[in-house]
């Protein structure tokens, strides 16, 4: 009994540690998004969003890197698909930082993860990821 107690107790701290490590969802047009991390690179895939047969990558020049974001997206019986901007990146003075990742087909799968990536300024601090009008908060899950 104690030990499935212990167990439990387990379960729900994990649980718990793995959302605190992740960002606050927000919906937008019935897709559920949220911001898993954000990770430093020198090379980054270029695929679009949910990955598809798209396998261009990129490399940064000197003084650069990739802050590559990492969204969790689930489509819910509310979402309409229509067309979709590309997300946009915002550093903590509010400057932005655009992608070549599209949109491309989202209601295809009910549930998918996206890597995207931002060319920025080595070290730059990142602030937020904007998807249409729906604005996910990144502080917190740099990696840098």
């Amino acid at each position: 009994m104690k030990g499935a107690l212990l167990l439990a107790v387990g379960l729900v701290l994990c649980a718990a540690s793995q959302a605190a490590a992740q960002g606050k969802m927000q919906t937008f047009n019935g897709l559920e998004m949220t911001p898993v991390s954000v990770e430093r690179a020198a090379v980054a895939s270029l695929k679009d969003c949910p990955p598809g047969s798209n396998t261009v990558n990129a490399t940064t020049k000197p003084g650069e890197e990739f802050a590559v974001v990492t969204i969790k997206f689930k489509v819910t019986a509310a979402f309409k698909p229509a067309p979709m901007k590309r997300p946009v990146l915002m550093d903590a003075t509010g400057k932005a930082f655009n992608t070549a990742v599209q949109f491309y087909d989202v209601g295809s799968v009910p549930e998918f993860s996206c890597a995207i990536p931002f060319r920025v300024p080595a070290g730059t601090a990142v602030k937020s990821l904007q998807v249409e009008s729906a604005t996910l908060d990144l502080v917190g899950l740099d990696k840098k």
